[in-house]
């Protein structure tokens, strides 16, 4: 058997050990079937069991075979391999050695195995279920180094804890290969599968995160496209099924902490993904998880967009909640997708609002309010598409719904955000009242009542009016009629006049109440003319149908009037009809005129005949009147009478006079029309009929004609013709408003019945006509109009009769003109009608002829007329000639000349012509007559002298105000070339009597005037004639150019006209400018408006001369430089005077100001030279900042840091501006400034500004010192100036030198530039020298020398270039502070400045201000100058601890020297007088000698405390530590004597005392100084010296032997003082010696006041703790009894005083005047009590606290003693700890400070122990 079968046999076995040892023995054989042998082992054997069978990446590393056997060598190799291949005797020969050899070694390919382990894996799972053997599997492959099943192994991971580790909550079953295929996301969903709120969290923790985070992590890495998060993509799915409450608890967790949260890559992220699942929810009762959702959000900075999404969302769940609970819910999606649907979002809005009227409570006005609240926030969140009117719009009509009308009135007058307009608010009104109103069932119905109580929100509208109207008419006006109309009904009927018909018909006789109906209609809206018109015409037709004939014509009549045209048939109608009453002709002419005008086509001509008879008869009537005659029988029976024979009868017979008769016989007929007929053609000519016959059938069958032609005929032929018939009527009837007499009426009227009966009229009869119509008013129209009838004329000559006779009657020039303009034109009209026999052709002829009426007839028509009529017209129209020659001249003088002698001036009389022609001209003066043309004609006609009138006139015009330019350009128009060509007389006339007369104001004039100069002189120099001299100017003026001269002067006068209070001949004169008052004129005139106009004539007027101007003239630059100057001037002035800086709003509106008024002048300034230039900026840099904006004087407030951007903004502007300016050219040596490095200042320092490295008030006073030096004025560089500014301002070093450093690339442009920019140590310096020069002067510059010292205090900038900077400031100080030559006082100012350097303040004579110096940090003068410490062995000391120590002793000698000066002013102490404590002793003993007086003494005690800083100190900062070898000697004294010594002593705790205080270097002084004082008897100076001094750790002034003397030297002069000096020296022998004295004095004499009441004692008793003696000691009976009366007398004092304050109620005044009450209650008692107890004296403590308590007698029989104390001391002990006593500010003037002091602390411990004692006991 081959040996992988066997082994393949031994794995289904399951034999793992067996096949273990096959493959270790035949690893090269087995390897090829390695995967096929172990693939066959059984899936349920554990993976653990035969894992080191399975395969790794790599072969095993160490295979051991057995050793080779001789046999197994290459030779048999090569053997076994020469056999066939399938030779079962190489099989066996191959042992493994041979295999090893024969076959190459080669391991399995990693895919084979990679695939081998993942199919063993889905095996395992597919037949056995064994989950964890597949994850044992495959971690084994893992573990031996195939990385690539860490994938595989990581979904089993996952599925194994989803299977099996799901705490049973999870029903899942699921295989390894169906979980493989299913995707990355699935398998997320699958974990998350059934998870719940409470779970969800620590499901994602525990499983779906960690997958999601590897996956996404491989993804990315394998892909370059963004990879989408599982948690957000499984959020968006849950929030589509609306399970919002898993997607809070999620994001709720997400958004905790993004760095340390893996739910959400970043903010973005999760915002962007929650608002993704928010707009995925359907549901819409989940906003308060939406809301909740939303504020778990964290604030994404710089993503407008994500955060107006959020915003957004937030407005669309606040939206949806207002959607909801008005129950029409949507979900949030809907908001999204709503501006596309505006009609849905509209129904939704009217849904709302129908929902909320119909609910079944009625609504509160609070409710509705809160509605509109709502729709208002629905608008804003959601639908901002919408219009606030309209959302108004439906608010307002639910409310009318819903009847809240009182409500309603407030919102339509609008909101404060939305105004409604009146009309839309009506409109709304209106249409909620119609529903009221169609709605009612019933007349009564209610909702009748709410529509009016609707419709009077607006009472006052029109339309409201109407709809109240029409409700009035349907439900009072109608029912009255017996209309009843329902409002339905009503709304169903289109035309209101139906409405009316029906009450015209309801009831008989209802059209006669016509108010009532027409009341009716205009409640129902018919109002308009037509309408009522309409309802009167039903009226009428109605009355009319009714029989009511005066009613229909009365109701006729008026519609008439209205023009009504409808009505026509029924006016034609009545008309015709019978008579009614007052029904006259009028009246039925006025009926058919109406009908006629009105009618249709077919009625036209019967209604016109009808007519035509009518105003026949109507005319006879007039004529009847006026004349009060009459035809022989009625008119009207003529016109009206049916019966034509018998008509013809009476008439004929009237005609005859004789009455005819029914039996007249046919002769008398025929005579009948014989008589008709004469009458007829004695006023109608060419009959119609050709003969006789024809006229008689005519009269016969027309009987009309022969009835009027019998009777009116004769009677108007008779008026006609009838002379005196000359009464003047205003007819209408062809003459408009002509007045005419009866006679021409009478013509008129025949004419008229012959027109209409189509006969012609006779000549006679229209001439007749014609003079009445001339003769009645002599006017041009009636000559027309004459002149029209004389056409009709068959014979023309008839009208030249007339035409002659009316000639030869008038005498008016106008009538007889206008008569004879229409002969002429009767002529021509007759001469060309010949050919115009057409009627047409007539009419176009007579139309043109009068159109030109009046045009006069031209002397071509006239002599075409003489060539027809020459005979006859050429006599007519000379004469008329003539006569109208005389007429024309003598009107034209009228005209002209009002008032005139025509007789004289037609006689020729010279003198009275030209008085009256030149009064003419002058009056031209006064008022303006254009009579210039006339003027010349009558200086032509009269020969007057044409030239004079006409320059006359001219100089008139010119000097008048009532002509302007325009007016006189116009009237000398055609004679300007006449007026120029006179030349030098129109020059001479302009200079003497025009130019003088003119005000200099009137620019407009003089450049007229400038203007004709100017052409007269061209006009001159062209002819080469001579030229008008005007006394010119001939520096710039030549003889040539006097033209160009004035036409210059001219221009600049018209360029400034606009200039109002310029006066022009204060800037030029006729004869060159003015040079005395031209600068001050310009200056006076100047601002913003005409600046630049002025400027350009300085430019142009100065540009005349040809060399230098002279004196008195300016330029074109100093206009704009006098300008910027006024602008500037009111800031110069009382604005900066009076301005301050308490509110930097004040100042913000300053610098607008300010930066306004520069950008007015700007562009000026840049037209300015240089220099100028320099001076307007300085002037705003000054200008801009206040007088007040001293260093210091600002608040470091924001509100000042935004006004000193500002201005240092302002600066930066003006700055570039001069940078502009001079890269524009011109020059640059006139001032050495450089704006570029100024710039880079500026900038850097504003933006120091900004970031807060420079404060405000340091900013302000750097502008400020800038401002005050010469900063352009070129002398220093602008760096240094800015830079010193910045130092006195009180900058530090690293914003100095940043500026500085900003600036030195910009500023070499100049050697000074250069010398300062050297660096900062020669800026420093360069700063430095000027202020210590200044010192000893009267205003020594203090502040800034600080400023500049703590510039250098922080280490800050350039470490290295800091360095420098101190060591150069400190060692020009050092040579200052050794100067000999400055006063002394000068020398120690300095060295106190160098000692606050290092950080040793002293005290000083000068001000805190004057040294307000901070020190420098990590300053080391011995390093940091660069001084080497050399030292010497023999010397043992450096040399420069020694110039340190002569330095110290400097100063220390220069004050002592200032403190001796007012008591010995000889006195100098030097500074080797100081060198060490022994020279000092010597110098001291020497001043100590000389000591006379209190005030000597005092001086010597301020010189030993001078001397303390130099030896006390020295002496204590000793180090042993420090003393290193005996190479160096560092144990000397003096080795630490620098400025570190040299401070001012420190105060140490008085606890301290005993061993702590030390023996003061300078006692042997103070012992001198003590016995001084002593001889002098001041004991009590010495015992404040001595109290103040132990206070300091060098406290005790006096050494035990100078103790000793000064005892044995009071005590003889006076014990207690001695007593109580002893009492504070620690020198217990002496202070018992003084305390045996006192008490054998006790003794002796007894207790005096003195003793019995010095409090001093009781307090150096117990400060020198004496008192434990003298309580112990019976030998000190005496001193006890002393000190227990002191105890006793100051009790009983505050005993008393507390009385007194309670008496007086005082709190707090008895303290401050008895402070040693104070003292003793509160400290000296309660240490004597405890020094009692701690003396076992707790019987004598007890009793004296009874007393001092006033305890009863009552209680003696009880022990209280020990209570009472104990309560007494637990009280103080309470007190201490609740109220510090401040005995420095409370009792400054105590003189034992010390010693209370120490007794206050002391006590503190005190009360404890006391308290222990009696607790022990």
């Amino acid at each position: 058997m081959p040996l992988n079968d066997a082994a393949v046999k031994l794995a289904e076995s399951g034999k793992i050990g067996a096949l273990n040892l096959l493959f270790k023995r035949h690893p090269y054989s087995l390897i090829p079937f390695m995967l096929e042998i172990l693939a066959a082992i059984p899936e349920t054997v554990p993976v653990q069991t035969y894992k080191q069978l399975l395969p790794g990446s790599r072969p095993p590393a160490n295979i051991v075979l057995r050793e080779e056997d001789w046999v197994e060598c290459e030779k048999m190799v090569n053997f076994i391999q020469k056999l066939p291949m399938d030779d079962e005797t190489a099989i066996k020969f191959k042992t493994e050695p041979l295999v090893k050899r024969c076959l190459a070694y080669c391991w399995l390919p990693i895919d084979e195995i990679l695939s081998w382990y993942k199919t063993r894996a889905i095996d395992i799972d597919s037949f056995s279920g064994q989950l964890d053997n597949c994850l044992c599997l495959v971690d084994v492959g893992r573990s031996t180094g195939i990385n690539a099943l860490q994938h595989f192994y990581e979904d089993i991971s996952y599925l194994n804890q989803l299977i099996y580790t799901d705490n049973g909550d999870l029903n899942i079953s699921l295989s390894l290969a169906a979980w493989e295929d299913l995707p990355d996301y699935e398998k997320f969903k699958m974990m998350l599968r059934g998870v719940k709120v409470e779970t969800v969290i620590e499901r994602l923790n525990d499983k779906a995160m960690p997958f999601m985070q590897n996956r996404l992590h491989g993804a990315a890495l394998s892909s370059e496209d963004k990879v989408e998060s599982f948690l957000v993509r499984w959020l968006r799915e849950i929030a589509s099924e609306n399970k919002l409450d898993l997607c809070l608890v999620v994001i709720d967790e997400g958004c905790k902490d993004f760095g340390h949260n893996c739910f959400f890559k970043d903010e973005v992220e999760a915002v962007d993904s929650t608002l993704q699942c928010i707009y995925r929810c359907s549901s819409t009762d989940q906003w308060s998880n939406m809301a909740t959702i939303l504020s778990k959000l964290p604030q994404v900075q710089g993503n407008a967009d994500l955060e107006g999404r959020r915003k957004l969302a937030e407005a669309h769940i606040e939206a949806g909640r207002i959607l909801a609970f008005y129950q029409v819910p949507k979900p949030i999606s809907f908001f999204l997708e709503a501006y596309s649907d505006e009609k849905v979002v509209k129904q939704i809005f009217r849904l709302i609002l129908s929902k909320f009227v119909r609910r079944q409570a009625a609504q509160s006005d609070n409710d509705w309010a809160s509605m509109w609240r709502d729709m208002q926030s629905l608008r804003e969140k959601a639908f901002t598409f919408l219009d606030a009117e309209y959302m108004l719009i439906e608010f307002c009509k639910g409310l009318l719904k819903a009847g809240k009308f009182s409500l309603a009135r407030n919102y339509l007058k609008g909101t404060s955000t939305v105004a409604l307009a009146p009309e839309k608010a009506e409109n709304l009104v209106i249409q909620a009242a119609r529903e009221y109103f169609f709605s009612a069932s019933t007349l009564a119905s209610s909702e009748i009542w709410k529509a009016k109580e609707c419709l009077n929100l607006f009472p006052g509208s029109s339309a409201v009016r109407a709809e109240n109207d029409i409700i009035d008419a349907l439900t009072t006006k109608l029912p009255r009629f017996g209309v009843s109309l329902l409002p339905v009904q009503f709304r169903q009927i289109k035309d209101p006049m139906e409405i009316i018909k029906m009450v015209i018909t309801s009831q008989p006789g209802a059209y006669l109440d016509v108010d009532e109906i027409i009341e009716v209609s205009k409640l129902l809206g018919l109002r308009s003319k037509d309408d009522i018109s309409a309802v009167e015409e039903a009226i009428a037709r109605e009355a009319a149908v009714a029989g009511d004939l005066q009613l229909a014509f009365d109701r006729c009549l008026l519609l008439v009037k209205k023009g009504h045209g409808l009505v026509w048939d029924l006016c034609a109608a009545i008309a015709r009809g019978p008579g009614l009453e007052n029904m006259d002709v009028s009246s039925r002419k006025l009926l058919l005129g109406f009908a006629l005008s009105n009618c249709d086509e077919e009625s036209i001509g019967e209604l016109l005949n009808a007519w035509k008879d009518l105003d026949m008869q109507g005319q006879c009537e007039t004529l009847m009147t006026l004349t009060g005659t009459g035809p022989n029988f009625s008119v009207k029976s003529a016109l009206v009478n049916s019966d034509p024979v018998k008509q013809t009868k009476e008439a004929s017979s009237l005609t005859a006079g004789v009455v005819p008769s029914n039996g007249s016989t046919t002769d008398d007929q025929v005579g009948h029309l014989s008589t008709t007929e004469n009458i007829v053609l004695s006023i109608a000519r060419d009959l119609p009929l050709e003969t006789g016959s024809m006229w008689d059938s005519l009269l016969l069958e027309n009987e009309r004609i022969s009835s009027f032609a019998a009777s009116e005929l004769p009677w108007l032929i008779q008026l006609s013709r009838t002379v005196g018939s000359n009464k003047k009527l205003n007819s209408g009837l062809i003459f408009g408003e002509n007045y005419v007499n009866v006679r021409a009426y009478a013509v008129v009227t025949i004419l008229s019945w012959l027109a209409k009966n189509g006969f012609a009229p006779r000549d006679d009869l229209i001439v007749s006509l014609a003079k009445s119509v001339i003769e009645s008013q002599a006017t041009e129209w009636e000559d027309i109009l004459g002149c029209s009838v004389l056409l009709n004329l068959v014979d023309a000559f008839n009208g030249v009769e007339v035409i002659e006779e009316e000639l030869r009657r008038r005498q008016n020039y106008q009538e007889i003109s206008s008569i004879m303009n229409v002969g002429m034109k009767y002529g021509l009209l007759h001469n060309s009608g010949v050919e115009c026999e057409d009627f047409n052709r007539r009419r176009e002829l007579l139309l043109r002829f009068f159109k030109e009426k009046h045009m006069p007839v031209s002397s071509d028509e006239m002599e075409k007329f003489g060539n027809v009529q020459s005979t006859f017209w050429r006599e007519w129209k000379l004469k008329l000639e003539e006569r109208k020659h005389v007429a024309d001249h003598s009107r034209v003088l009228e005209q002209i000349i009002p008032g005139v002698d025509t007789a004289r001036f037609l006689s020729g009389d010279t003198d009275y012509i030209e008085n009256i022609v030149f009064s003419l001209i002058e009056s031209v003066k006064m008022e303006r007559k254009h009579i210039l043309k006339d003027l010349l004609k009558l200086a032509n006609t009269y020969s007057l002298n044409r030239s004079e009138v006409l320059l006359r006139f001219l100089s008139s015009a010119l000097v008048s105000d009532v002509w302007t330019n325009d007016d006189i350009t116009a009237e000398i128009a055609e004679f300007r070339g006449e007026i120029v060509g006179y030349g030098q007389r129109t020059v001479d006339a302009i200079s003497m009597m025009v130019y003088p007369a003119i005000d200099g104001h009137n620019k407009h004039r003089l450049a007229y005037l400038y203007s004709l100069i100017s052409d007269c002189c061209m006009q001159l120099d062209e002819k080469k004639e001579s030229l008008p001299l005007i006394h010119p100017d001939q520096a710039i003026i030549t003889s040539s150019e006097l033209a160009r001269f004035y036409k210059v002067i001219e221009q600049e006068c018209r360029n400034v006209s606009f200039v109002k209070d310029l006066n022009f001949k204060n800037i030029v004169g006729l004869g060159g400018l003015n040079l005395e008052c031209f600068r001050d004129e310009v200056y006076q005139n100047i601002d913003e408006h005409n600046v630049e106009a002025l400027a350009n004539m300085v430019q142009v007027l100065v540009s005349l001369y040809a060399g230098i101007p002279p004196q008195g003239l300016i330029s074109w630059q100093d206009v704009y430089k006098h300008y910027i100057l006024i602008l500037l001037m009111p800031l110069v002035g009382n604005e900066r005077t009076n301005f301050t800086v308490k509110r930097p709003e004040t100042y913000q509106g300053f610098i607008g100001q300010l930066e306004h008024k520069y950008e007015m002048c700007r562009k000026y300034i840049k037209l300015l030279a240089d220099s100028d230039v320099y001076e307007m900026m300085k002037r705003f840099f000054i200008i801009s900042v206040p007088n007040t904006a001293t260093p210091g004087s600002l608040l470091d407030t924001s509100g000042w840091q935004e006004c000193l951007i500002l201005l240092m903004n302002f600066f930066i502007r003006l700055i570039e501006d001069i940078e502009e300016i001079l890269c524009h050219a011109r020059s640059r040596e006139i001032l050495r400034f450089n704006p570029t490095c100024f710039m880079k200042c500026l900038k850097c320092f504003t933006r120091l500004v900004i970031e807060d490295s420079v404060s405000p008030s340091q900013g302000w006073g750097t502008i400020h010192g800038c401002i005050n030096s010469d900063f352009m004025g070129g002398v220093v560089a602008e760096s240094s100036i800015f830079c010193r500014a910045m130092i006195f301002s009180g900058c530090g070093f690293g914003v100095i030198s940043e500026v500085f450093s900003e600036a030195a690339s910009q500023c070499s442009s100049s050697l000074e530039a250069e010398k300062e920019m050297q660096g900062l140590p020669a800026l420093y310096l360069s700063i430095l020298e000027p202020i210590l020069q200044g010192l000893a002067s009267e205003v020594p510059e203090y502040q800034n020398l600080c400023n500049l010292l703590s510039s250098l205090s922080k280490l800050e900038g350039d470490m290295e270039n800091q360095k420098r900077v101190r060591r150069v400031v400190w060692e020009r100080m050092v040579n200052y502070s050794n100067d000999l030559q400055l006063p002394g006082r000068v020398r120690v100012y300095a060295l106190e400045l160098m000692q606050s350097i290092v950080g040793r303040p002293v005290r000083s004579a000068f001000t805190e201000q004057q040294l307000n110096v901070l020190p420098w940090d990590g300053w080391d003068e011995l390093h940091d100058t660069g001084e080497t410490r050399v030292t010497s062995p023999s010397q043992g000391v450096s040399d420069y601890s020694d110039s340190s120590n002569r330095f110290t002793s400097t100063l220390v000698a220069l004050r002592s020297s200032q403190i001796m000066a007012p008591v010995c002013p000889s006195l100098e102490i030097a500074p080797d007088d100081l060198l060490d404590i022994g020279t000092a002793v010597s110098c001291f003993s020497k001043l100590c000698r000389a000591a006379d007086a209190d005030s000597y003494l005092k001086a010597l005690v301020a010189v030993l405390g001078e001397w303390e800083g130099l030896f006390v100190v020295r002496k204590d900062d000793k180090n042993p530590a420090e003393v290193t070898d005996g190479g160096n000697d560092w144990d000397n004294d003096d080795w630490n004597e620098g400025w570190e010594s040299f401070q001012e002593v420190e105060p140490l705790d008085t606890e301290s005392k005993g061993s702590s205080l030390s023996l003061h270097p300078l006692h042997i002084c103070w012992s001198e100084l003590i016995q001084r004082h002593v001889a002098m008897s001041l004991f009590g100076d010495v015992l404040r010296y001595l109290d103040l001094y132990l206070s300091k750790p060098n406290g005790i002034l006096l050494d035990k032997d100078n103790a000793r003397s000064l005892c044995q030297m009071v005590l003889g002069r006076d014990l207690l003082w001695a007593f109580k000096m002893m009492m504070l020296l620690p020198y217990g022998d002496l202070q018992l010696i003084c305390l045996d004295a006192v008490e054998e004095k006790l003794k002796q004499e007894g207790m005096t006041d003195g003793i019995g009441k010095d409090l001093d004692i009781l307090i150096l008793v117990l400060y020198s703790g004496v008192i434990s003696k003298i309580i112990s000691r019976s030998l000190y009976d005496g001193s006890f009894s002393n000190i227990c009366y002191l105890v006793g007398y100051f009790s009983r004092q505050c005993q008393e005083a507390c009385l007194l304050r309670l008496a007086h109620k005082e709190t707090n005044s008895s303290e401050d005047e008895r402070p040693s009450l104070i003292i003793f209650e509160r400290i000296l008692f309660p240490v004597f009590i405890c020094e009692l107890v701690k003396a076992d004296q707790k019987m004598l403590a007890g009793f004296i606290i009874s007393k001092y308590m006033h305890t009863n007698a009552s209680l003696s029989l009880i022990n209280i003693t020990e209570a009472g104390l104990r309560r007494f001391l637990e009280g103080q002990l309470n007190e201490l700890h609740r109220e510090d006593l401040d005995l420095e500010t409370k009792f400054p003037g105590l003189v034992l400070k010390h010693a209370v002091s120490s007794l206050l602390h002391r006590l503190v411990d005190l009360i404890p122990s006391a308290l222990s004692l009696l607790s022990a006991r």
